[in-house]
This record gives structure tokens, sequence and C-alpha cells, in this order.
């Protein structure tokens, strides 16, 4: 780290050396937050990868299945999150046999989705698993993500886009709360 932080140093000095000193500082400051140093540059080996969907997300492209046969992890989550508090929403107001309804729906569609994607894992020799979660969707990736090293989600998880926002808010939120690389799609 250290040699990497000279070099860095010097690629500056050479740069700006004829720039007064704390104009230096400064430009010093601003350009460490933009270089690489060694480690970061590294391709960071991935052992283990979350996949977060729900009814919002969509089919996972055929690049993510490319990038996840790349790295091959020996570990890939695949959980579809069915939002607890709309569940809850639809029992306080329409009555339990219509949450029950909802719930059945939505587990039909993940266990859909969950069979396509398990073609898929096993057409390019994946080893995975997957659930179906009843959770508050933003909360449970970020508590679960804790255990992996890549997070992958759709962009539009937890709602659908609009022409303002190509990114739900919820992704927002997860991508500011979580120390995780994440890919989106």
């Amino acid at each position: 780290m250290g040699e990497c932080m000279i070099n860095v140093n010097r690629l500056i000095l050479r740069k700006f050396r004829n720039i007064a000193g704390s104009r230096y500082e400064e430009i010093l400051k601003t350009y460490r937050e933009f270089l690489l140093t060694e480690e970061e540059m590294a391709i960071p080996r991935v052992e283990s990868v979350l996949v977060a969907l729900d009814r919002y997300s969509g089919e996972i492209p055929a690049q993510i299945f490319r990038l996840l046969e790349y790295y091959s992890p020996r570990k890939i989550a695949v959980i579809y999150v069915i939002d607890s508090s709309t569940c809850r929403l639809i029992r306080d107001t329409l009555g339990e046999e219509d949450a029950r309804k909802f719930r059945e729906r939505e587990r039909q569609l993940a266990n859909e989705l969950l069979a396509r994607i398990d073609a898929e894992m096993r057409e390019r020799g994946l080893n995975w698993s997957g659930d179906v979660v009843f959770a508050e969707k933003t909360e449970y990736v970020e508590g679960a993500v804790e255990k992996y090293d890549v997070l992958v989600i759709g962009k539009q998880y937890g709602s659908e886009s609009t022409k303002t926002h190509h990114i739900s808010p919820l992704v927002f939120r997860i991508v500011q709360n979580i120390s995780k690389p994440v890919v989106l799609y």
C-alpha cells in the first residue's frame, strides 16, 4: 500500500510539479480518490453471490448468467422476496382470504421464475440454491448480503421503473446502505 501511495505521489508530482504547495496538496487529495491502488486493481475472488428477485425484477439476463459462469462462485443463492408489508396491507384492507390468494399467486410466480433459473443454471453447470421468503424487501436484502461477496439485483427490484427513474428507490437505498459490490441489471 505504501509503495502504491508513493507511485501516486510521484505521478501527481510529475504532472503538477510547478504548482504551489497548498494547491499541490489539494490536487493530491482529489486525485488520490480517483486512482486505484494495486489491491483495488486486482480482480477479487468471488466465492458467494446473492441474487435478489421480486415480481418487478423480471428475468435474469444472459449476461448475468455468463458473469456467474465466469466467476463460478461456490455458493449462488437466488432469493425471491415477497413483500410482507404488502401482504399485511392486503390482509388489513381486503381480508385474510384475499391476502392468502395474493401470497399464493406470488409464490406461484416465484416458483415459475425459479424453475426457469434452474434450467439456465443447470445448462451452465452452476451450483445454486433458491428460496422464496416473505420479508420487508429492503431490510431483508441489506441483512442477507452480509454473508455474500457480491449482490446481483435488478434495477426495478421493489417497484416498476418510470420515465424519470430507471432505478427503483429501493435499489438506490440498498446500494447506499451496503458495503458489498453490486451488479445491477
